[in-house]
């Protein structure tokens, strides 16, 4: 993980440098080209992604990703902006001196801001080692990002797949650049972790003033629930994009109220980053384009300018749409129109499942808003499944309510956007809640804008009323006695908790069925011992892999050759037989079990559940059932895990 972590600072770090030197030259007519250089840290490190992975994407179309390649273009480039290089570090220096600065006058906001960013990093990193129980991630994500890397560039299909293998990639880009020195997928897990933090300090730094207090009111809005925050250290590309596409109307929003050029330019670099990492986000395209629509027929942005954002907006995502539209004709395939490759009715039942609720429970909902019942329906779910239950949801309504009682038009905007997201995802993917999270992640967006405008109407009677309340306490918090005490107080409160937490668990005796994420985070219980208590088939295809048990017969599990060699540590050994080799109906059973060598066979509780049934193919469930029935009398139980999933023997000699 710490390899990993290195590769991502390395490339943001890249991406700042060269992102500098362009803010500098767009800004240059500007009264004020930065803000200052925390704004440009904490505002850029999306902008810095998108840099790297544009840049990273035209090597790859030459199949130009190779150490070889990539490490002088590096130091080139580094070299080449080696003022700029120094002004990034410089501002991060300054930023350090302004926590110490800040800290020593009595204000300790920034130095907790900065402690609970080292505290969530750490706490995401371990969780991060967590192997992802998401079939996608084991069958798509990481087989693309390894694919990447294996081809240095890309290919057409990228994996085995004419759909999947020709999406666009910009995330599993990244993931790859990573993967690339850290050679394991919690570098990937990194990458989305820093996606995260640079959107949480890209919201934080639009405060005018107090940005520390903007961090904690942004924890406060967006780790209200675990909607986000679990997952965070997963290797999948849906809160990545998300973070990208409402990182792209928030640049927009800071371009409308500053009017930086560089804002602008931010906003195509990292919508360029969402709409190539999913076709999805091609909404906020045009939720952009007709927010700008005044704008531009008003003839307020120059065309130098205008140009600028569509080469950089092209630059990050164009490559995915044009290689489509050469190689299979079809830019957006296969939607629309142009599915060579699959066949009508596989397209036919895809439709069938992106158009209509995953749960069979939701599908009597009417996502028709032009009736009644639809626009009944819709408010009900907003309400059910995005306010009810969640206090920090209610909190972000009464901020955007306030905001658009104290400066109406500067939050109208951002709340006709939400509204508009919400309708879009109703009206056109209600499939599941996750396609929503754009959506609900600028909903909180929006509450914190609007707290932030609320707070500006209120700085004269703070400044007037209760800061001077408050000098006393800050001149007790910057003697030389606090500031000792105080990490001294803390340490030994951490301690303490620690202490008691671990002979509350039971000491060096921790029960790991009992044991909670937080006991891992907190060093008292390792990812295997949590996995193998918690997680169904860790504990049965470690054993599996650990004893070299060939060839295992496992129908009922999905993704079971992907999970054993995630389980794993990423080695492959052969050990299990891909669920889908079943023996043809009618054919000779014994022959299918010699022919592949089976030795042993798993029975998962669930075999004959009606969601495994749906997962896996009703006839395919049959067939799987015919062949270990066929086996049974002949078999032995050698271990059973807490699951109730069972690991058998088969003895072909044994008389049946």
């Amino acid at each position: 993980m710490i390899l990993g972590w290195c590769t991502v600072l390395s490339i943001i770090l890249w991406g700042l440098v060269i992102d500098r030197g362009i803010v500098a030259r767009l800004n240059r007519h500007c009264d004020q080209p930065f803000r200052d250089g925390a704004d440009f840290l904490f505002s850029g490190i999306l902008p810095a992604l998108a840099i790297s992975g544009g840049a990273a994407t035209i090597l790859g179309a030459f199949h130009g990703l190779r150490w070889e390649i990539v490490l002088p273009v590096v130091v080139i480039s580094m070299i080449w902006r080696r003022r700029d290089l120094v002004a990034v570090l410089c501002d991060l220096a300054s930023l350090l001196r302004i926590i110490t600065a800040e800290t020593k006058s009595g204000n300790p906001l920034p130095a907790l801001a900065a402690f609970t960013c080292i505290i969530l990093c750490y706490v995401w990193s371990v969780l991060a080692q967590f192997p992802s129980g998401i079939d996608d991630v084991w069958v798509f994500h990481i087989p693309l990002a390894k694919s990447i890397i294996e081809h240095a560039g890309f290919v057409s299909p990228q994996i085995d797949h004419p759909f999947y293998g020709n999406i666009p990639l910009f995330f599993n880009l990244l993931f790859a650049l990573a993967m690339m020195i850290s050679g394991h997928w919690t570098g990937a897990g990194a990458v989305n972790i820093a996606i995260f933090f640079g959107f949480l300090f890209l919201l934080s730094s639009c405060a005018s003033r107090w940005r520390a207090c903007g961090f904690f009111l942004v924890v406060i809005l967006i780790f209200g629930g675990s909607f986000f925050t679990r997952d965070v250290g997963e290797p999948m590309t849906d809160l990545a994009r998300s973070c990208f596409s409402v990182a792209a109307m928030l640049f927009l929003w800071r371009y409308l109220e500053t009017g930086r050029p560089a804002e602008l330019f931010h906003c195509a670099l990292v919508l360029g980053g969402a709409v190539g990492g999913k076709y999805t986000e091609l909404q906020m395209v045009g939720l952009i384009g007709l927010a700008l629509a005044p704008t531009l027929f008003k003839r307020r942005i120059s065309l130098p300018l205008f140009l600028s954002c569509v080469y950089a907006f092209l630059a990050v995502a164009g490559y995915w749409y044009a290689k489509n539209l050469i190689v299979l004709g079809n830019p957006i395939y296969p939607f629309l129109f142009g599915h060579q490759g699959l066949t009508d009715s596989w397209m036919a039942d895809y439709m069938l499942e992106l158009g209509r609720a995953f749960k069979p429970a939701n599908r009597h909902y009417v996502t028709n808003l032009a009736s009644l019942q639809g626009l009944h329906d819709f408010l009900y779910i907003l309400y059910e499944w995005f306010l009810a239950r969640r206090v920090n949801a209610f909190f972000a309504l009464t901020l955007i309510l306030a905001g658009l009682a104290v400066a109406f038009r500067r939050v109208a905007f951002l709340t006709a956007m939400v509204v508009a997201m919400f309708a879009i995802w109703y009206t056109v993917m209600f499939n599941h809640i996750r396609w929503a999270t754009p959506a609900y992640l600028l909903f909180f967006s929006t509450g914190f804008i609007g707290a932030n405008v609320v707070r500006e109407r209120l700085d004269r009677w703070l400044d007037r009323h209760v800061l001077p309340q408050i000098a006393p306490f800050a001149k007790i918090a910057s003697s030389p006695t606090c500031r000792v005490a105080s990490p001294v107080i803390i340490g030994l409160l951490a301690g303490g908790f620690w202490i008691s937490h671990w002979h509350r668990m039971g000491g060096s005796d921790i029960d790991p069925i009992k044991a909670k994420e937080f006991d891992v985070v907190l060093g008292m219980i390792s990812v295997d011992k949590y996995m193998e208590s918690h997680r169904k088939a860790y504990f049965m295809y470690r054993y599996i892999a650990d004893h070299d048990l060939r060839t295992v017969f496992q129908p009922f599990d999905p993704a079971n050759t992907l999970f054993s060699t995630a389980y794993n540590d990423g080695h492959d050994g052969g050990w299990q037989l891909p669920r889908h080799v079943l023996p043809a109906p009618g054919s000779n059973i014994d022959a299918f079990i010699r022919d592949n060598q089976i030795a042993y066979f798993i029975v998962p509780p669930d075999a004959d559940s009606a969601f495994l049934t749906e997962r896996v193919g009703a006839d395919k469930i049959v067939m799987a059932n015919s062949v270990i029935a066929h086996m049974m009398p002949r078999s032995s139980l050698i271990l059973t895990d807490r699951f109730g999933w069972k690991l058998y023997r088969f003895d072909a000699d044994r008389a049946s």
